[in-house]
């Protein structure tokens, strides 16, 4: 497939061999858990519609086949982008049906976002809600469609469809299954990409990144096993579907290959997150360090039963141990932590580990296909144990090369296969990694290299700070100097020198990484997937020293 860098034969040969790859497609195994587990309950919406395994596998098959009759070939691209409703689900698994390789695009992207997708793939469909929260996705297709005309159909769920597009909704009444055989289904090479998920980060549009049948199987069954997941599992998902981590790590996939149910919000508030947890009794919940905070520090939380829930998943950034420590004796549940991303490294705690490793490490490798090296980022050479380096890694289901991005490959990977995370972590005794911060999350005040998440892990420590963002801000002497955004607890006082006062005193830090500007805030502006966006972050407060110096 142009635009796709495989695994040299000699790595695909390896990952046969070992069982890790198992030539299935993603539907093959889906199908076989919908036969399986046909009577359990398969998917639960905060709107409270319940679907059996059943049920969501007839539901699938009857799209796919519309899909096929509409014309949607074998490898063709399908843009999807949903909120969190039953419709996300099963679109998502009737493109992978019907042959197709879904784009997973975020319901927050917008028409830029979207025409490159559409431009960059040569997609042939998308598949939107007609309206979400005030925002008219089929408006906002229609501009897309007048840059890329190969852009031929437009499916559309839970509206009246515009500009002939096509209804999901009439497409799932009708039984098209009684007038077309199954026989009209492709099964594709599961050596080729299957999905095209979004790289992470604030910067840019997100390039897109190829994941095969062959990995991605091996990605979420070997996830669902670290986790512990099976037919007793109620999962939560209240980030967004198309995200990674609520698809496959182990997210709906790994969920329905275990014979479990996802529960799927529309909601990420702490108190609507909390609300399901006691109503369908949940036992994993999946969630961004934002949202565990959101829970710890609810006023309301006494109110909901939490007692079913097991474990939480948490990745997206790295939990402070600060706020690791409080998850056991305040939700009642422990803790499992991931350094993941989309381009196929993940490494978890186990829940067997030590306590001081399940708090204060990021895991390990989940494969032990898996290979990974700490390196100096500018010398390339493997750094001292224990010593702060960038991750490189490469393994089963850790991808080659992004779609169709050449020349950022030739940055992002080396030339024996291993990908350039971007994250500075370091090796912890136990053999798990820590992280210490992203390359570009760094701080250079005059030549001296801060590591943001490193500070901030000092500063949430404090009595009065709910949680902060620790931040670059402009110096025309310096080059850059720290300011932290932090959300203080109510009735609390917190100045910039009683938090330095107590970062030297009882946290004892070197005093070039001190902050040297507090601003105080009630929330922090979030990415479509909830990370904090520390872009805005230093945007806002360039602004604001730009309009103050003017004003002087």
């Amino acid at each position: 497939m142009e635009g796709f860098t495989p695994w040299p034969d000699e790595f695909a040969q390896e990952y046969r061999r070992a069982g890790f790859w198992l030539d299935r497609t993603i539907t093959e195994v889906m199908d076989e858990s919908f036969a399986k587990y046909a009577v359990r309950t398969a998917l639960i919406t905060s709107g409270g519609r319940e679907l059996t395994y059943g049920e969501l596998g007839n539901l699938v098959t009857r799209l796919a086949l519309h899909l096929v009759t509409l014309g949607l070939r074998k490898h063709d691209r399908l843009i999807l982008q949903m909120p969190n409703i039953p419709e996300v689900v099963i679109t998502y698994l009737a493109a992978l049906k019907a042959g197709a390789i879904p784009i997973m695009a975020l319901f927050a992207h917008r028409e830029a976002e979207i025409s490159y997708f559409a431009e960059l793939s040569q997609a042939r469909a998308v598949a939107v809600a007609a309206e979400w929260r005030g925002f008219d996705y089929q408006e906002m297709v229609s501009h897309v469609q007048a840059k890329n005309p190969q852009l031929e159909t437009v499916l559309v769920a839970g509206g009246d469809p515009r500009n002939g597009s096509r209804s999901i909704d009439a497409m799932l009444e009708d039984p098209i299954e009684n007038r077309v055989g199954a026989d009209e289904l492709p099964r594709p090479d599961p050596s080729l990409p299957a999905v095209l998920l979004l790289s992470g980060g604030t910067t840019g549009i997100p390039k897109l990144i190829p994941r095969t049948h062959n990995d991605y199987v091996y990605n979420f069954l070997c996830n669902a096993d670290v986790c512990k997941l099976d037919e007793d599992t109620i999962s939560l998902i209240a980030i967004p579907q198309e995200h990674n981590f609520a698809v496959a790590c182990p997210g709906l996939k790994g969920v329905l290959s275990t014979g479990g149910c996802e529960v799927l919000s529309d909601n990420p508030g702490p108190e609507a997150m909390m609300e399901l947890i006691a109503r369908y009794r949940v036992t994993h919940c999946v969630a961004v360090p934002t949202m565990i905070v959101g829970m710890l520090n609810h006023p309301n939380r006494s109110q909901y039963d939490l007692s079913s829930l097991e474990v939480i998943l948490t990745g997206g950034s790295k939990l402070s141990p600060e706020i690791a420590v409080r998850i056991e004796p305040e939700l009642g549940c422990d803790v499992q932590q991931v350094l993941g991303m989309a381009e196929g490294p993940l490494y978890w705690t186990r829940r067997d580990d030590p306590v001081e490793v399940r708090l204060h490490t990021q895991g390990r490798p989940q494969s032990p296909g898996d290979e990974f090296k700490v390196v100096d980022p500018f010398t390339g050479e493997e750094a001292p144990r224990g010593e702060v380096g960038e991750l490189w890694c490469r393994g089963p289901h850790i991808i080659r090369g992004y779609y169709r991005a050449p020349e950022h490959n030739a940055k992002a990977f080396t030339e024996d296969g291993f990908y350039k995370s971007g994250d500075l972590v370091r090796l912890h005794p136990s053999g798990n990694i820590v992280v210490e911060g992203r390359i570009k999350d760094c701080i250079n005040r005059g030549g001296e290299k801060i590591s943001a998440e490193e500070v901030e892990n000092h500063i949430v420590a404090h009595p009065a700070v709910i949680n902060c963002a620790y931040v670059a801000m402009p110096d025309p002497l310096l080059g850059e100097r720290a300011c932290v955004y932090v959300i203080p607890r109510p009735g609390s006082t917190i100045t910039l020198q009683s938090l330095n006062e107590f970062l030297l005193g009882e946290r004892k830090i070197a005093k070039f990484k001190l902050p040297e500007r507090l601003e105080l805030v009630d929330a922090f502006p979030l990415t479509a997937v909830g990370k904090v966006n520390k872009n805005a972050l230093r945007q806002t407060i360039a602004d604001k020293i730009t309009q103050e110096r003017k004003s002087a």
